[in-house]
């Protein structure tokens, strides 16, 4: 949950994504890393209103969820040729022969339900093959209401003031959670424990194969209410054109300081050429900020603790150094990839989930490109710490309502929806119907059609999701590399201080910790100094920063 201008690279990120089918995967790494790399949090937890916690100790939190979420039963449909490592993605190098079917006859029962979701892509046309094969598998009917993405935010607001307004099923970003959402989630939604909570869950197995942590963090006001899409582990990384690096003979850098003469002796304006982009977020991974941290018994903003003051010291070391493109100095990140991909740029940070997309637009017609994701390292060259994504990125709700039997059906069509990897159930709603929406192609893999291009999107699948997997086999050593990248960097992620409880601000709060998203590109570009910093953080602890430190340390163990 760090980063200056994660908004903007996030809404970057999402509008590069285009389309899903075996893609949807890179939007789920887009956005873990978008949101390890918000703002300081305005999301929601089992608070009151008023903002005063209902459980006065993390621990008390844990306690309270772990009645609410249900048992974790892991399935394993498909047996993945790297399997996962603490945590990490699974790896598929091969597509399987044939898809088995955990979903054993319709799960639906003829019902009919309005469903609220974003794109941030071309909105799907309403008269849509897709979603008819779909609804007639279910055995239900969802007629979706999808909304431009980059606004969906403006869009949840205006919805939930209006309860009669509010749809049977509502897909939310975090990153979208309104303020004061505690105060409408148990007046609009259903508590989804009385249907889930322990092993009330085996009704439902694919729903149960989803990781508990992701539960819990869908446990809002004392009740269990979303429906997670997972993610967690590390989002982002500092990534590096392999191709030119071998080239010119050269090696990825293993210290803050070998990163900038590296970027330094890479820079070749004559040829187009700066060793780096803008890599803020990467500085403050590489440098170990989080949002809160704990100082010999004394929470800690990130912008109070020594890491963020480093991590922007060390930025405006690389920016001073002449290495930075000057498109990234002017601010413009827009472009950010394509400068990569052109080869302007050989150093960059970014989602991990856009590696593949990456691949897929330059290999066809450069197929010599390749990148990679630097291994972390601490600035001094030693260990890293990476500190965890929050477990899930992107809940959907259940209208409130009397009948128990609309709720037990929709459960069963997101069991479905939540079918992982190897089912017959995932390929029909990550892709469509075979040679309509997809072919196959010499992997095996399904490469989209025109028609799959322009109605399959992540309609079902933002309704509830597996854990992530690796398994973009169209592109030759990809998913290898990814998941041995993930394996290598597994041993020094950690759980943030606050990790997997929703804790919502009070809403006086909500604006204090932007005055340092500027500050951070003008002490980074120069304009300003860490003088200035120390004033931002003089002004912060005065304007309600010491209050909000008090707030937070209400959930600290005791």
């Amino acid at each position: 949950m760090l980063g200056s201008n994660a908004s903007s690279e996030r809404g970057a990120s999402l509008k590069e994504l285009g389309r899903t089918g075996v893609g949807r995967r890179s939007f789920l790494g887009l956005v873990g890393g978008a949101v390890a790399f918000a703002a300081l949090p305005a999301l929601t937890s089992c608070s009151s209103g008023g903002g005063a916690p209902q459980a006065t100790s993390s621990a008390g939190m844990a306690d309270a969820t772990s009645k609410l979420v249900p048992s974790y039963i892991p399935l394993e449909t498909v047996k993945p040729d790297i399997p996962s490592v603490n945590g990490t993605a699974p790896g598929f190098t091969s597509m399987p022969s044939s898809s088995v079917k955990s979903v054993q006859g319709v799960p639906g029962k003829g019902g009919s339900y309005t469903v609220m979701t974003p794109a941030w892509w071309a909105i799907p046309p309403a008269d849509n093959s897709y979603h008819r094969a779909v609804n007639e598998r279910l055995g239900a009917t969802l007629n979706f209401q999808v909304s431009d993405g980059n606004t969906y935010g403006d869009k949840i607001q205006t919805v939930l003031a209006s309860p009669k307004d509010v749809p049977d099923w509502i897909v939310i970003p975090s990153w979208n959670l309104p303020p004061r959402f505690g105060q409408a989630v148990k007046g609009l939604f259903t508590d989804l424990s009385e249907y889930l909570a322990g092993d009330k869950i085996k009704k439902y197995p694919n729903l149960a194969n989803i990781p508990t942590a992701a539960w819990k963090y869908s446990c809002f006001e004392g009740g269990l209410y979303g429906l997670p899409y997972p993610s967690g582990g590390v989002g982002n990384a500092f990534f590096y054109r392999k191709d030119l690096f071998d080239e010119m003979g050269l090696e990825q850098p293993k210290s803050a300081d070998e990163y900038i003469a590296l970027a330094k002796e890479l820079t070749d304006p004559a040829k187009n050429r700066w060793g780096s982009e803008e890599v803020w977020t990467g500085a403050q991974l590489m440098h170990g900020v989080d949002n809160w941290k704990l100082v010999d018994g004394k929470l800690q903003s990130r912008f109070e603790t020594d890491e963020y003051r480093a991590a922007l010291e060390w930025g405006a070391k690389l920016f001073a150094s002449g290495a930075v493109h000057p498109d990234a100095v002017a601010g413009n990140i827009q472009k950010s990839g394509q400068r990569f991909e052109s080869g302007a740029v050989l150093m960059t940070a970014g989602g991990v989930g856009g590696w593949h997309e990456a691949l897929g637009r330059n290999l066809p017609i450069n197929p010599k490109f390749q990148m990679q994701p630097m291994d972390f390292f601490a600035p001094d060259g030693g260990k890293p710490t990476l500190y965890r994504g929050s477990p899930a990125a992107i809940f959907s709700f259940i209208k409130k309502t009397d009948d128990p039997s609309k709720v037990e059906e929709m459960l069963a069509l997101a069991n479905f929806a939540a079918a992982p990897f190897g089912t017959e159930e995932n390929m029909l709603i990550v892709n469509g119907v075979e040679g309509i929406h997809y072919t196959l192609d010499a992997q095996n893999a399904p490469q989209a059609t025109a028609k799959g291009k322009d109605e399959v999107t992540s309609t079902y699948a933002f309704l509830v999701n597996s854990a992530p997997v690796n398994n973009e086999v169209q592109y030759p050593g990809y998913v290898k590399n990814k998941t041995d990248w993930e394996i290598r960097q597994a041993p020094y992620v950690v759980d943030p201080l606050f990790y997997g409880l929703q804790i919502q601000e009070p809403s006086k709060f909500g604006s204090l910790g932007k005055p340092f998203d500027d500050l951070s590109k003008d002490i980074l570009r120069g304009r300003k100094s860490m003088a200035d910093l120390d004033a931002a953080i003089a002004t912060w602890k005065k304007n309600g920063g010491d209050e909000l430190r008090e707030f937070y340390a209400g959930f600290l163990n005791a």
